[in-house]
């Protein structure tokens, strides 16, 4: 499980969610939707669920007689493999894949690892995560490469939190995103203290580190929006096909901790390390709303959840609508067919299939029931699928090949 968000803002292990990261498609033709699920104890105890499924068009998903129960909090797809990272210290990394016959089973033996706040896929064959400290009394934190193809950690590089920013403040990562060959990690700043609350809500900020040594090399900062992602929520920046990268900031908050600046998208062009100053696209102004979350689809356009009123949440809160949103043409898409809803925690609960014709989303109505919609990309239209009954989370969506 796994999701970010800022302005220092905590939550307790059993509020943790699930990421998908994409990944490859295994040289299969096969292929199921796997879901990471908490059931609401109607039909039994509370629980934990993957549960595979092959048609999310229509019907409704259970966990009875499919689900495999779980006590991993972060997901993340890589290899053809689900990995299972338990939110604590030392956790176990449990891998998950669908045998032959489309049932999910273990995928090997579980692995150790650190405690993980953030991660992000690197290539076709590991990931990187990494542990998330918000106490300048212990601002040390572990970066590890793990091995997807053999299930072991590959390397380790610690970092000092409180002497990459060059300020008097100390970073929290939201997130971990692979450019080219270097390993970009956008934060939030803190004074790391108890009570005392950041002064920086209008710059943005990303961490370079090398690949796959994991040393920190740089920061790249702006200062036309605010930070970047939000507590636990894997996203707020992305490279696009052409090879630039993308960041974008809600800009949001409450009080002192709002930001001054509007929700906007920031570029980094191909094969450089700094913001270009040439393109801003204030979304704010365009939309007359500010982003919420994002998922890259292809050839420029995002889903994003923008916020519908002028309540902006952090690791949840506010309600939401789903646009297309085009960096290139500076343009955005309200998608149809698909009802504000109320943010979800974390993260965006989204898969874009491999043509990127299609993108899945999941959403809790005002009924407090979840749906899966089908967004179809060209036409931005969403269309109702599949129903999750006795479910009173989805944490996590990607597909797996058998």
């Amino acid at each position: 499980m796994l999701g970010i968000t800022g302005f220092g803002i905590g939550c307790s292990k059993d509020d943790k969610p699930a990421v998908d990261n994409g990944g490859n498609n295994g040289g299969t033709s096969k292929s199921k939707f796997v879901f990471v699920v908490y059931t609401d104890g109607s039909g039994g105890e509370a629980g934990r669920y993957i549960v595979p499924v092959e048609d999310v068009t229509k019907g409704s998903l259970t966990t009875t007689g499919v689900g495999v129960e779980t006590e991993a909090y972060s997901f993340i797809r890589q290899h053809n493999k689900l990995f299972g990272i338990v939110y604590a210290a030392q956790g176990p990394t449990s891998p998950y894949k669908l045998d032959g016959n489309g049932k999910l089973v273990s995928a090997g033996q579980p692995v150790n690892t650190e405690f993980t706040g953030i991660y992000g896929i690197v290539n076709e064959d590991a990931y990187v995560g990494g542990s998330v400290n918000r106490s300048k009394e212990s601002p040390v934190a572990t970066l590890y490469r793990f091995d997807a193809v053999n299930g072991k950690v590959a390397g380790r590089n610690t970092v000092d939190l409180s002497k990459i920013t060059g300020t008097d403040e100390m970073a929290v990562w939201t997130g971990l995103f692979q450019v080219n060959n270097k390993v970009y990690i956008p934060y939030y700043t803190t004074p790391g203290v108890d009570g005392a609350n950041t002064k920086y809500v209008d710059s943005t900020w990303i961490a370079v580190f090398s690949y796959p040594e994991l040393a920190f090399q740089k920061v790249i900062r702006d200062g036309r929006t605010g930070f970047i992602g939000n507590w636990f929520g894997m996203q707020g920046v992305q490279q696009t096909t052409d090879g630039d990268v993308y960041a974008w900031s809600t800009a949001g908050g409450s009080g002192s901790l709002r930001s001054t600046k509007h929700s906007a998208i920031v570029r980094i062009k191909k094969n450089t390390e700094e913001f270009d100053q040439s393109y801003f696209f204030d979304v704010e102004a365009v939309a007359g709303a500010k982003i919420a979350r994002g998922e890259y689809i292809a050839d420029g356009k995002f889903l994003m959840t923008l916020y519908a009123t002028g309540e902006t949440g952090g690791v949840s809160g506010g309600k939401v609508k789903l646009a297309i949103v085009d960096v290139y043409n500076k343009t955005v898409t309200p998608v149809s067919g698909v009802p504000v809803h109320a943010q979800m925690s974390y993260n965006m609960k989204v898969f874009v299939d491999s043509d990127k014709k299609t993108a899945y989303y999941v959403l809790k109505n005002d009924e407090g029931k979840l749906y899966l919609y089908v967004i179809d990309v060209a036409t931005a239209v969403g269309k109702q699928g599949i129903y999750f009954q006795g479910i009173s989370d989805v944490t996590s969506i990607t597909k797996l090949n058998y």
